[in-house]
């Protein structure tokens, strides 16, 4: 049976990023392939890797580490998630193509059409299926060869994306493993993650290797959570002209996610370079960095989601809870007297960690005011100025606080764990959990501290959902409204 050509997602950088000739793109693949020599050793479980996807004079090489280390574990038809970052268009979801197949001068790719029906469901719509955005992209195209020199059969479904925040990263990476999980009872084929990206844009040959060796490090730790929040402060490196670190940063966090979930334990860095170690084309006042990196589960652990091991309580030691509250105090103060914001300096790592916060405010027992953020947006200091000053005067249930009532007023501070997706209103736990519920634009929250206003669950949801997201009260048990729960680390004046 023929495909149906306009079904068929045709070469787009053929000829530009790599050979369109066929003889001469397997042979300069394959002598990638060749000249590869990972010096770590192939063990455990390999679950994904991350592949550059720059022109292949430039990245080739690289990539040629990650495919050879990959090659190794002689995986028979394996299923091939390729992600990667959209360079062309800002994408509000995750997009799967899912039209017939990718052709490159190789043949014709296969996609994995069961797996990606059950990706994208319309239950939940995490995920969107317009192909336009996947038409000029090369992110994913420059990854087949490769996969076609090392595997005679293989199917993909692919996914690009843009810029998210670990909440929403969090909820792609739990679909993809629910569907994974779920796919065992429909294939035995084993699943590989090939993250698609580059390094640093566009820094000095030696400051590029400074930057993405500090990148590769916190890669290293395997801590998702982390990844999203010191990323952030690496990439504002004081670097002349570093556009990025990753420039697929958010397909990196997803890699880590969907394979931590997996149970994944080592981060194996195979290679890195860049553009300025190439001979001949490599200008190294102007560079871009590339790495080969394997997300392997060394352990027998059953594919035990290892985010879920209990972490250690969080806390905030006793001086420097004294150190927030005298700020919030101090902010609300100089800001309801002049309208300016206080500046504050420190060079502590607790009160620089990147937080979500909310500040309560209460008079004589009575509520009086309460704003805050459900993701990390500044340090934990200035966090705690900002929605200090937006509860004294922003919270549109109350009139601004005046200078006269704040000897009456009782101060606050909570600090909150990411957000969890959870799927049903039974995870939640009553006394425990801060609860998010999200529809399209609407969304609420309360915190643990609202259980005592409610002696049922099915109360503290609806008047959730009613009051607070503008949504009717048995919101929370439709499957379109997203729940998500958080503690926190609440600490307040004496």
């Amino acid at each position: 049976m023929l495909t149906n050509f306009s079904d068929s997602r045709e070469p787009a950088v053929a000829g530009q990023f790599y050979p369109k000739e066929k003889s001469e793109l397997v042979t300069i693949v394959k002598t990638f392939l060749d000249s590869a020599k990972p010096d770590v050793s192939v063990e455990g479980e390999i679950l994904g890797i991350i592949s550059p996807h720059a022109g292949y004079i430039f990245s080739g090489s690289v990539a040629g580490f990650a495919y050879k280390y990959l090659s190794q574990y002689k995986l028979t038809n394996p299923i091939i998630i390729l992600i990667g970052q959209s360079h062309y268009y800002y994408l509000a979801k995750p997009v799967v193509y899912n039209k017939s197949n990718f052709k490159t001068p190789l043949g014709e790719v296969m996609l994995e059409k069961e797996f990606i029906s059950m990706l994208t469901s319309k239950k939940e719509q995490i995920f969107d299926t317009d192909p336009k955005a996947h038409l000029p992209e090369h992110s994913l195209e420059v990854q087949l060869p490769f996969l076609q020199c090392i595997y005679k059969e293989f199917t993909i479904v692919p996914i690009l994306v843009s810029r998210y925040d670990y909440v929403q990263s969090q909820q792609i990476a739990q679909k993809i493993v629910d569907v994974i999980k779920s796919y065992k009872n429909v294939s035995s084929r084993k699943i590989v993650i090939v993250c698609s990206t580059d390094m640093s844009h566009y820094p000095s040959y030696e400051n590029a290797i400074e930057v993405d060796n500090k990148a590769l490090k916190l890669l290293q730790l395997y801590d998702p959570q982390r990844y999203f929040s010191d990323l952030i402060k690496l990439e504002k490196t004081k670097i002349d002209n570093l556009h990025c670190v990753f420039c697929a940063e958010t397909a990196v966090g997803i890699t880590m996610l969907i394979t931590k979930l997996l149970g994944g334990d080592t981060v194996k860095i195979l290679k890195y370079a860049n553009s300025g170690d190439v001979k001949q084309y490599g200008d190294k006042s102007r560079v871009v960095g590339y790495c080969a990196v394997a997300f392997i589960r060394k352990v027998n652990n059953g594919g035990k989601q290892v985010m879920e091991k209990k972490e250690p309580e969080f806390k905030i030691s006793k001086e420097n809870q004294k150190i927030l509250l005298s700020l919030a105090r101090q902010a609300i103060t100089e800001y309801v007297s002049s309208g300016k914001v206080i500046e504050y300096s420190t060079e502590d790592e607790e009160l620089l960690t990147p937080s979500a916060v909310f500040v309560t405010l209460t008079k004589k027992g009575q509520l009086r005011g309460c704003i805050g953020t459900t993701f990390p947006q500044y340090p934990l200091y200035k966090a705690v100025i900002h929605s200090a000053i937006a509860a004294a005067t922003e919270d549109p249930r109350f009139s601004p606080v005046r200078l006269d009532e704040l000897k009456d007023i009782k101060i606050e501070i909570s600090i909150l764990s990411p957000l969890k997706r959870v799927f049903s209103h039974k995870e939640i736990k009553e006394k425990v959990h801060g609860v998010v519920v999200r529809r399209n634009s609407r969304s609420g929250l309360f915190l643990p501290q609202v259980w005592e206003h409610f002696p049922k669950k099915e109360q503290f949801l609806s008047e959730l959902c009613w009051s607070k997201a503008g949504l009717e009260p048995n919101a929370w048990q439709d499957s379109k409204t997203e729940l998500y729960v958080f503690t926190v680390f609440a600490f307040e004046e004496e």
